[in-house]
């Protein structure tokens, strides 16, 4: 075997090689995006990024643990509603949004539907005519 032959051999299995490990890639493409609307919420982030500076320019930031298996939530003021979502980075099929309202300062959400594990807690709500948005990243024991 000459050393043409070779050369061939050497570039015909470095092209099997690539053509393979790039058709593996693409089906078996796992890549969930961490918002599925991505691009509303693109068209949305300037207010989104007001309702995050409301909660630093009104002092607004609300307590958020994790204690006895419920997700406890005290806010600096009364009569707040809103949407709480939590997002599992891990599997996106797992995320969960759920309505609140309360009267008072304080709220709580057992967490018995959540698997254990990092979650990450976009806490969306409306005070005195005024919209808010915290994320949080929690542990679920």
């Amino acid at each position: 075997m000459n050393w043409g032959v070779k050369i061939f051999l050497t570039l015909l299995t470095f092209i099997i090689v690539a053509v393979s490990t790039g058709i593996y890639m693409v089906s078996q493409d796992h890549d969930s995006l961490i918002d599925d609307d991505y691009y509303e919420m693109g068209l949305n982030y300037d207010a989104q990024y007001e309702d995050k500076s409301n909660v630093e320019r009104l002092n607004a930031q609300p307590e958020i643990v994790v204690e006895d298996s419920r997700l406890r939530i005290r806010f600096k003021q009364v009569g707040n509603k809103g949407m709480i979502k939590f997002q599992r980075t891990a599997d996106a099929s797992q995320d969960l949004e759920f309505g609140f309202e309360t009267p008072d300062t304080d709220y709580s959400l057992p967490l018995d539907k959540l698997q254990e594990g990092k979650w990450k807690v976009l806490l969306q709500w409306e005070s005195k005519g005024e919209s808010f948005l915290v994320e949080k990243n929690i542990s679920v024991p």
